[in-house]
């Protein structure tokens, strides 16, 4: 995570607006004019590949471009059992009640033939993407979605992944972040804590960026433990580009996820690396919070993790500016957080920690 300056909001990114649309700003770019060919299926070989079919991959795009329709109702269909092409297909009703379920339907009737074949090939050019880039599209119907993504209040309908899948099946993962600018003790100890965690059997997940992220990512692979890494982007380009070196490594490393909700050509924006945020915690049974001021990007992290009650744990503050998120995280009586020391006793604290959260699993 960083604490850098917000990205830039392109005022042309659909994510912008409250409501979802169906096209980035890259797809629209891409997309070619009628005078050239466009892709208009793709072998079941390739859908197999990749692990979703092009109607499948369609209908979910045509519910996310539904104003309201998010990751909370695509697990109430799961629920009922039902998938996104069901009810694109009209082959059944969407069960969602009362004046929300309403909205749904009335927005469904009147978006539904326009949306289908614009999603539709929509659909192809990811799962193309998906194939050059030797990638996997998820959804809650893949033996690999996560368990704990599922079980979250952010079960995001569709998982980009590069990489390894091993990790992704592991339940055992600790969200470990902190400033872009960590510093000692705090990088040291940021180290520390997520090789002892990697031979606990615990993934580290982080989201790539400068300073704590990495040093998270690079400890796993140093003790060949595992490691998810959750970009604010579509994944044929690495976020910072400062990390290509880093991202060629993962990608090489038999145990390493890089995951991201974002299709194939989005850029990453203020709004996507705070939903990239939310997604690392999802991912976690507990987080670590290593080092960050109050501003500090991490400190999303915390609010997240208090959104979604999962354990906290933080190191002693040294009364700077730079570890003032720290102390809010030690003052915050209603959080509960574990302080970590940065004595000698550290190690008694990371294993009694762990041990707190394999209880959760």
């Amino acid at each position: 995570m960083t604490d850098s300056p917000a990205v830039p909001q392109d005022p042309q990114d659909p994510r912008r607006s409250s409501r979802p649309r169906v096209f980035s700003e890259t797809d629209r770019a891409q997309r070619p004019s009628p005078s050239l060919d466009r892709p208009e299926h793709v072998d079941p070989e390739i859908e197999q590949a990749v692990g979703i079919t092009v109607d499948n991959l369609a209908a979910i795009f045509v519910l996310s471009a539904v104003k309201g329709f998010g990751p909370q109702k695509f697990r109430e269909l799961q629920l009922e059992g039902l998938r996104p092409i069901d009810i694109v297909s009209g082959g059944k009703p969407l069960p969602t009640k009362g004046k929300r379920g309403d909205s749904l339907r009335s927005q469904l009737l009147v978006d539904i033939d326009k949306q289908r074949p614009i999603c539709r090939e929509r659909a192809i050019r990811q799962i193309l993407a998906a194939k050059k880039n030797r990638a996997a599209i998820l959804t809650y119907e893949h033996a690999d979605y996560p368990a704990n993504v599922l079980n979250s209040n952010n079960p995001v309908p569709l998982l980009y992944v590069r990489g390894s899948l091993e990790p992704l099946r592991n339940p055992r993962a600790i969200a470990c972040v902190g400033s872009r600018r960590i510093r000692e003790p705090y990088a040291s100890l940021h180290d520390t804590y997520s090789r002892t965690a990697c031979r606990h059997g615990y993934s580290i997940v982080s989201g790539f960026a400068l300073g704590a992220d990495a040093i998270g990512h690079r400890a796993a692979v140093d003790v060949l433990g595992q490691t998810i890494c959750v970009m604010p982007c579509g994944l044929d380009r690495p976020f910072p580009p400062e990390h290509k070196g880093l991202w060629e490594e993962v990608l090489r490393y038999s145990g390493a996820s890089v995951v991201s909700e974002f299709a194939f050509g989005t850029a990453a924006s203020s709004l996507t690396l705070r939903k990239r945020n939310k997604l690392i915690v999802s991912f976690a049974l507990g987080v670590l919070i290593s080092q960050s001021s109050v501003s500090g990007g991490a400190m999303n992290a915390y609010r997240f993790a208090l959104e979604q009650r999962k354990p906290i744990a933080t190191f002693a503050h040294d009364d700077t500016p730079e570890t003032s998120g720290n102390a809010l995280i030690q003052r915050d009586a209603a959080v509960r957080a574990i302080t970590l020391p940065t004595s000698e006793q550290m190690g008694e604290a990371f294993e009694r920690w762990l041990r707190e959260l394999s209880s959760l699993t």
